[in-house]
């Protein structure tokens, strides 16, 4: 699972995910964008919007799919309801959560994150901030630098995930529309045009 906002979705997004999949013996990626925010957080474009962006930049990969499992829910999104909804769905596979380091650093506030470990374990997709995350002290003894240890345990580890970085965010991206810069660079064309022709964060 890659939980996240995806406000909007871009290019790294995808191409991170693809070049670690066979690293982590990943079988299939689904992509879980954020509901009702626990913390009250407001979105630039609305749910639809986002899973329309998501569904445009993961087809075409049979292994990448789009869950709107938080979405539908009228309830707040807390990771934990979501990580146990596809701990049953997916009872004898070897979950794991991924994470963008932006998500992570504040993950030991999440509600139950001692249950979320029990129960998967997490890749930290790294940039270049390692210092603002790497070193929380609650979490030391989950943290394994070998990869293949971390891929032979079903909970308790977490790997941060340092071989491909990129400096592209969805702050970024919308930073960008503010100012009237381009962005298509970060994101695929079709979802540039739905940006366009929807007028999104502006």
């Amino acid at each position: 699972m890659y939980l996240g906002s995806f406000d909007p979705v871009h290019k790294a997004h995808i191409d991170i995910p693809l070049k670690i999949k066979d690293d982590y013996k990943l079988d299939q990626i689904i992509y879980v964008p954020t509901g009702k925010s626990p913390i009250g957080r407001r979105y630039g474009a609305s749910s639809a919007d986002r899973v329309v962006m998501l569904k445009n930049a993961t087809k075409g990969y049979d292994f990448l799919s789009v869950s709107e499992f938080e979405i539908c829910s009228e309830n707040i999104s807390f990771s934990i309801d979501t990580i146990k909804f596809f701990k049953r769905k997916y009872d004898n596979s070897y979950v794991r959560l991924i994470l963008g380091e932006d998500n992570f650093v504040d993950f030991t506030s999440w509600r139950e994150y001692k249950s979320i470990l029990s129960v998967v374990n997490i890749i930290v997709l790294s940039r270049d901030n390692i210092d603002s995350y790497g070193k929380i002290k609650e979490l030391d003894n989950y943290v394994v630098e070998d990869i293949n240890l971390f891929n032979k345990a079903r909970s308790e580890k977490i790997h941060y995930s340092l071989k491909y970085k990129s400096n592209v965010s969805a702050t970024l991206v919308r930073e960008s529309i503010l100012h009237n810069k381009s962005i298509e660079d970060y994101v695929i064309k079709e979802n540039y045009e739905y940006i366009q022709k929807n007028g999104l964060y502006k």
